[in-house]
């Protein structure tokens, strides 16, 4: 792909604007399905911005569903329309396996990682997962999906971060990285949103008053409640 194709970045919100800017490329067919998208170092020297904002940007398109990042490989163009403008309907039809596959991991740690959170969380670590809730708070209520998923996947990592077992907190950000249709899920079913936001708020204040066997409860009802609100959009989990 050639440098010429793209514009130096000069405003703020970099990370949209250079998202912006590989999806207009994309949705224009000026980059075809399969092309593999110029490497981190490459992007960030076209563009004239840092690595955060690269990465970000290439988060932003793989939940757009503009781009699949192949770990150790690069990011690959996916799809001229992207796929969160599908009807929910037809998105999850396909979506079965992997979306029940991804919520049975997730029941399965989380609570337990909740629970931990709660005995083990730093000072600094509940300012974050606070600071992130509220950011969650702000996505939903300006209508962005696609921060409100980002940020979403955050908070819960945040949460296995707070655990203080590294391997549980790799874990979490493979999950993080490598399913992002499980994240995308939940938050597409219709009022799952605003109820994530309640959802979120009682775990957080779990978390900062010490209470483990609380945490892990209100993990599982999170879990729980948002697998309920998937099969009412259609989706096929078995028990």
């Amino acid at each position: 792909m050639s440098a010429k194709l793209l514009d130096p970045i000069r405003r703020s919100r970099i990370s949209e604007q250079v998202a912006n800017q590989i999806e207009e490329l994309i949705r224009a067919q000026k980059l075809n399905l399969g092309d593999k998208l110029p490497s981190e170092r490459q992007l960030m020297e076209m563009l004239g911005v840092g690595r955060g904002a690269v990465r970000e940007a290439l988060r932003i398109l793989e939940i757009k569903g503009y781009v699949e990042s192949r770990p150790g490989i690069g990011s690959f163009v996916k799809d001229f329309e992207g796929d969160i403008r599908l009807p929910f309907s037809l998105w999850l039809a396909d979506r079965n396996e992997i979306l029940a596959n991804f919520f049975e991991v997730r029941l399965f740690l989380e609570p337990n990682a909740a629970a931990l959170a709660a005995k083990r969380i730093t000072p600094e670590q509940l300012r974050e997962l606070a600071e992130t809730h509220q950011a969650f708070c702000r996505k939903v209520a300006d209508g962005d999906l696609t921060g409100s998923i980002k940020v979403d996947a955050e908070f819960h990592k945040l949460i296995a971060q707070a655990t203080q077992n590294k391997l549980l907190a790799m874990t979490m950000e493979t999950l993080n990285k490598s399913v992002i249709e499980g994240w995308k899920a939940s938050l597409r079913a219709p009022g799952r949103a605003d109820k994530t936001i309640r959802e979120h708020a009682s775990l957080l204040q779990a978390i900062e008053n010490k209470d483990p066997h609380e945490a892990a409860r209100l993990t599982r009802e999170h879990l729980e409640n948002a697998v309920a609100d998937l099969k009412k959009s259609g989706l096929d989990i078995q028990e």
